[in-house]
């Protein structure tokens, strides 16, 4: 599975970019924390391209989170969207 690349950005999210495409989570700034969707906020969230990935990426988020000592919670209302890349 591709290497996801995860980025801090201001307006309160994490940004996480792959060959496939980039997604971004709900991340509170002051004291970090991540909110990670629930797999059915998943289905409802995504793009077709990375429905049947909510594993990898929450593997993968949670890993970044633990080596950036950033607590990590998955919930049902937590926001997640693609982002398009502007051409």
């Amino acid at each position: 599975m591709n290497q996801i690349y995860f980025t801090v950005r201001w307006r309160e999210e994490l940004v996480a970019s792959s060959d496939l495409g980039t997604l971004v989570f709900e991340l509170t700034m002051g004291k970090y924390h991540v909110y990670f969707p629930d797999r059915s906020q998943w289905k409802k969230s995504v793009p077709p391209w990375a429905a049947n990935l909510w594993q990898h990426y929450y593997t993968q988020c949670s890993q970044w989170c633990a080596a950036n000592k950033i607590p990590i919670t998955i919930t049902p209302d937590a926001l997640v969207y693609e982002e398009k890349k502007q051409e």
